[in-house]
């Protein structure tokens, strides 16, 4: 019925007294007839027979022991690293008590694996086949949610990632157990948390998480942002643009093609770097988080003014990223997105000078398209009276010609060597010190800007300068 090889793992000269079977994702995969990324296997002795097959195999034996649904082990191709077995401690006394303790129905299916290799027996004792068929995500037990929290960002994992539906009695179960999120640790959250900002569907995701009020638990900070109102350019209050913005920039993301061209595949390589991806997204949801401290009222118009909230917003997101134990190389793009945003939005403007605009991408380099993106969809998303559609239509239009600029030309002209260095202006007589560093960065705009082009221009360029020409 199901096909996968093991032959090259599991054989006869590796006998073993006790039951051995394929569960999980590997199964699921296998029903919904598509090739399993990983094979999961559970069986008792779990160690002893790991380390069986790797010593028989000459493979890696990598022990996973504390994982919070019990131990697991490794074993890996020494010469194919992406090729590897994961073996787990079977819960219980037999494959029925194991899989009654799994999450979701969808992953409480096995298949038993004979001592050659192949496929025998399914074990469905949940019904797991027809809600994978039908598409549907079930707790496996009354106790399953309860057990680990974490489980509730699972659920909206797999709807995001496989496009199922959380079946209704499962959703107020979630709904009763949100609070318990807290006792989760940040690292598996935030594991969850990025699987999910991956899919393509995740803002649908986030609006449901949202619903049961899962977001509240995460980010306690969105909770000003419910009730703080804006000025004319926004037609919603601050957390709800903030879920459209997450929306709109989903969108720019899943139609690059259709909005960049033959640029959108340097974007896309652009966005796949590490985990740009989701901290674009999350920087969506966050960029004006700082609003609520900041807003305020201009006593001449009356209008509502957020100065500074770009600066208070990147504290704040730099507060959380370090609650959910995200990477200080991670940690630093996510501020960046938030502290720039303002900035990706008033370059876009006709009369901003090319020296300006040639600074602000050589400071941001490759981390320019993701802000440039979110300024995007900021833009798209603010449709107050103050907003018109051509503003809102030039503005796209801007943006999307400076990141193929970007490509096109601005790169190639910011990776070029410096013309002149320190060297060369002690050379023309200047002393050591602050003032050199400020000619060398003038040098580079007229060099960037087209000024300049050799390195006698650049000297003349400096001559000038330094005598007041």
């Amino acid at each position: 019925m199901y096909s996968i090889s093991l032959h090259n793992w599991v054989d006869n000269k590796l006998r073993r007294p006790f039951a051995l079977y394929l569960v999980g994702g590997t199964v699921r995969n296998l029903i919904m007839d598509s090739v399993p990324k990983d094979i999961d296997l559970v069986c008792k002795n779990a160690k002893d027979y790991a380390t069986s097959i790797a010593k028989q195999k000459n493979a890696a034996l990598v022990p996973m022991e504390k994982r919070p649904d019990g131990p697991c082990y490794r074993v890996v191709d020494r010469e194919h690293m992406d090729k590897f077995l994961d073996i787990a401690e079977m819960r219980g006394e037999d494959i029925y008590e194991d899989l009654q303790q799994r999450d979701f129905t969808i992953n409480a299916v096995a298949i038993e694996v004979l001592e050659n290799g192949t496929l025998g027996k399914t074990v469905d004792p949940l019904k797991g086949i027809q809600d994978i068929r039908n598409r549907v995500i079930r707790v496996a037990s009354e106790k399953s949610l309860v057990s680990d929290p974490l489980r509730i960002l699972r659920a909206f994992r797999f709807a995001a990632t496989l496009g199922f539906t959380i079946d209704h009695t499962t959703w107020k179960e979630m709904k009763r157990v949100v609070p318990l999120v807290v006792t989760v640790s940040a690292e598996r959250i935030t594991a969850e948390l990025f699987f999910i900002l991956r899919s393509p569907r995740s803002a649908l995701y986030f609006r449901k998480m949202d619903e049961i009020g899962l977001l509240e638990v995460l980010f306690p900070e969105i909770l000003p942002m419910k009730s703080c109102d804006q000025n004319d350019y926004h037609h919603l209050n601050v957390w709800d643009h903030s879920l459209l913005v997450l929306e709109n920039t989903e969108e720019i993301i899943n139609n690059l093609v259709e909005i960049f061209g033959k640029w959108s595949t340097d974007i896309a390589e652009n966005l796949a770097l590490n985990d740009r991806l989701p901290l674009l997204k999350l920087a969506a949801l966050l960029h004006d988080s700082g609003k609520p401290m900041t807003q305020g009222q201009n006593e001449k118009t009356g209008k509502i003014t957020f100065y500074g909230h770009d600066k208070d917003g990147t504290k704040i997101v730099d507060t959380i990223a370090k609650r959910f134990k995200i990477s200080n190389q991670d940690r630093e793009l996510l501020s960046l997105l938030v502290a720039e945003h303002l900035h990706a939005l008033t370059l876009m403007n006709k009369e901003i000078k090319l020296t300006g605009r040639i600074g602000w991408f050589r400071k941001m380099k490759d981390d320019s398209i993701p802000a440039i993106i979110l300024g995007m969809a900021d833009v798209l998303s603010s449709q107050g009276a103050n907003s018109s559609i051509k503003y809102r239509e030039d503005f796209i239009e801007q943006a999307k010609q400076r990141i193929i600029n970007y490509y096109a030309k601005t790169k190639a002209i910011m990776e070029r060597p410096n013309l002149i260095n320190g060297y060369d202006l002690i050379a023309l007589g200047m002393e050591p010190g602050p003032e050199i560093g400020h000619i060398l960065n003038q040098v580079r705009n007229a060099q960037d800007t087209g000024v300049v082009t050799t390195r006698e221009e650049a000297l003349s360029f400096v001559k000038a300068q330094l005598h007041g020409n």
